[in-house]
């Protein structure tokens, strides 16, 4: 009589019948999870472009393995299957904490593991899961929002890594089960083909995206910061018109006008400075006033600019530039958005 032996070169009948009791445990206790299927990039770009991947220019033939972009290794404009798949899945649900052991707070059940049974996902979805495809739990869903005009949503979820799990190998040493390392969805152009546009009102985009609203309270804190401290310090503190008090304060000033004498000024101090000795650093922004007493350089006060975000942001020459310039008879703004200028769906531009 030979030895008894579970192993098998190949799938048994063994493998068969635990692989229906597996199967069952997923049918009776798993949840409903819908799987929006990854099919590969929208575009493989242009053909002669050496930074990407394109065996056949063909959209048709454009599958999941084809890098879009070589250069970062990514797939920024992806193409999701119209269809969506149900498949039953199990994992252990989590409070929401925060995780304070490092810099900054980190939510410790952003991150979920899914497990699904192998045979049973390839049977309905074609393929294993794989990094890329969306799934979105049902059970997930809000229906008591805030806004009782807010629609109900269920949670989306992105698939960061996917392999088969340690557990699902059964007495066969044949493997049962797939395993799934999923985070939030976030809105970003990857998911676009999911979620939609802003233009369209009712599209998942708008209704998931909170970036309106940060956009908003930005404006709201600037607006409050420039009606709370106009001229961006403290004040001037003054004993008389012609005499100021140590500290550090600010205010919008001309060293002629305020002290009825010129300064002088530069990028750096003077070398053999006396007692009572101002000076003006204009390498500074905005430039600083400064008044020698003992060996020390007393810092009086700031020569603020025109407006709280000119005093609070040292780019806003760069990125607030709201002057106009004329090429050709034909007047520009010199802020533009780079939505308006680049055009991000046109690839042979």
């Amino acid at each position: 009589m030979p030895r008894l032996s579970m192993w098998r070169d190949h799938k048994s009948l063994d493998y068969q019948f635990l692989d229906n009791q597996i199967s069952e445990y997923f049918i009776v206790g798993g949840t409903g999870i819908i799987i929006h299927k990854y099919i590969g990039p929208a575009s493989a770009g242009k053909p002669d472009d050496p930074t990407y991947q394109n065996p056949d220019t063909s959209d048709k033939n454009i599958k999941e393995r084809v890098i879009q972009d070589l250069l970062f290794l990514e797939n920024r404009d992806r193409k999701y299957d119209d269809n969506v798949y149900e498949i039953r899945g199990v994992y252990n649900v989590q409070d929401n904490d925060f995780d304070l052991s490092q810099f900054g707070w980190f939510l410790s059940a952003d991150t979920l593991y899914l497990t699904f049974h192998l045979n049973d996902m390839i049977r309905i979805l074609g393929r294993k899961i794989m990094s890329g495809d969306v799934i979105e739990l049902l059970h997930q869903r809000d229906e008591d929002l805030l806004d009782p005009d807010a629609p109900p949503i269920n949670k989306f979820y992105i698939v960061q890594d996917a392999n088969r799990a340690s557990e699902g190998y059964s007495q066969t040493w044949w493997p049962h089960l797939w395993r799934c390392k999923i985070s939030s969805l976030v809105d970003s152009q990857e998911f676009s083909d999911i979620l939609g546009t802003a233009d369209e009102e009712d599209s998942l985009k708008n209704i998931l995206s909170t970036y309106n609203e940060e956009i908003n309270i930005s404006n709201k804190i600037v607006e409050a910061a420039e009606k709370d401290d106009p001229i961006g310090g403290i004040g001037l503190i003054q004993t008389n018109s012609e005499h100021l008090l140590e500290g550090k304060t600010t205010k919008e000033w001309d060293p002629v006008i305020d002290y009825g004498e010129n300064i002088n000024s530069g990028s750096a101090f003077p070398a053999n400075p006396t007692q009572g000795l101002r000076f003006i650093r204009t390498d500074f922004k905005p430039p600083r006033l400064y008044e020698r007493r003992d060996n020390i350089w007393i810092r009086l006060y700031d020569n603020i600019p025109k407006g709280w975000l000119e005093r609070t942001f040292q780019s806003t020459d760069l990125v607030n530039d709201t002057t106009q310039s004329s090429v050709n008879n034909e007047i520009f703004t010199s802020r533009q958005g780079l939505s308006t200028v680049l055009d991000p769906k046109n690839k042979d531009s």
